[in-house]
């Protein structure tokens, strides 16, 4: 028998890249803009397997996630379904709000008379 113990990783790096409009780039290497504004997204991985040709990829480096203890992480995850379900009951009672004033509309019509 092995005694081995299977301890879980508390952090791991992945790699950072953004990706850039290349037109808003070359507006900004030549000069022509002092940012680059709304035109910059960040992501964390590898870069896409889906190649834009408008984007310019670019390697920013490596981040260091912290995994939190699985108690906390659990706890996180309860407090998220807590709020998911409260915005769920709220939706639905807007629903059902929604549907009874529409019901109550279509009653007060007047019937369509016979001919």
């Amino acid at each position: 028998m092995n005694d081995e113990t299977k301890t879980e990783p508390t952090s791991f790096t992945i790699p950072v890249y953004v990706d850039v409009w290349k037109s808003s780039l070359r507006e900004y290497l030549g000069g022509d803009k002092n940012s680059l504004d709304h035109n910059v997204t960040m992501h964390v991985g590898t870069t896409p397997t889906d190649y834009n040709e408008y984007y310019e990829y670019i390697p920013v480096g490596l981040v260091t996630v912290n995994i939190p203890p699985k108690d906390q992480r659990i706890q996180s995850e309860l407090l998220a379904l807590d709020v998911a379900i409260e915005a769920e009951k709220e939706r639905s009672i807007q629903k059902l709000e929604d549907l009874t004033e529409r019901r109550k509309q279509l009653l007060a019509l007047p019937y369509l008379e016979e001919e």
